[in-house]
């Protein structure tokens, strides 16, 4: 098994190695929105805020469930605006890969997405600027601006402990085994 984990991850970096720049992989079908999509081993996440989990499927069989640490004030609705402590629900995908995380590792999402990008423009917190930067960015399948006033830098962390500023937190060792299934384009879906 460990073995073809290795060699379809070998495959996977030989193909994105093949496959040249990130525009070369224009085109192609991926997470919501997203015109990249380097996730070829059928992983997905769900996170269910309701019940405070994170199931992670390959393929539709389901590796693992696990319990999650959501932000502090997520039971108040959906994420709105930089500092209200929610995370976000919503279609996204990993957009960033951080092993230097002051939380252990690090699984950066595409938060936020062209849905909030035009709920927060419809509501006057961003200009069409930053609109068109969100929208562009997750048509890309890269990482959004997280330096807008929608917020950002929602992540999968470890180092799971009291509640989070919007992020969804879970243990370190938890946090390996998504690390391994987990490459950029990965869809997350944070649903009730």
């Amino acid at each position: 098994m460990k073995f073809r984990k290795c060699a379809a991850a070998g495959v996977l970096a030989l193909c994105l190695a093949a496959a040249g720049p990130l525009s070369a992989l224009a085109g192609q079908s991926a997470g919501p929105g997203a015109a990249y999509q380097p996730s070829v081993n059928g992983v997905n996440i769900y996170v269910s805020k309701m019940g405070n989990t994170l199931t992670l499927k390959q393929y539709a069989q389901t590796i693992g469930t696990w319990p999650v640490k959501l932000g502090r004030r997520s039971e108040t609705g959906d994420k709105v605006q930089e500092g209200d402590e929610i995370t976000p629900s919503g279609s996204f995908y990993v957009c960033t890969r951080n092993d230097q995380s002051i939380c252990y590792l690090a699984l950066g999402l595409s938060y936020p997405n062209a849905e909030d990008a035009e709920r927060g423009l419809r509501d006057g917190l961003i200009n069409e600027e930053q609109y068109n930067a969100i929208v562009e960015a997750n048509k890309a399948g890269i990482q959004p601006p997280w330096n807008t006033p929608l917020g950002g830098a929602i992540e999968i962390h470890g180092d799971q402990g009291g509640g989070t500023s919007g992020c969804i937190a879970v243990t370190n060792d938890v946090m390996d085994i998504l690390w391994e299934y987990c490459p950029l384009g990965v869809p997350v879906t944070v649903g009730p």
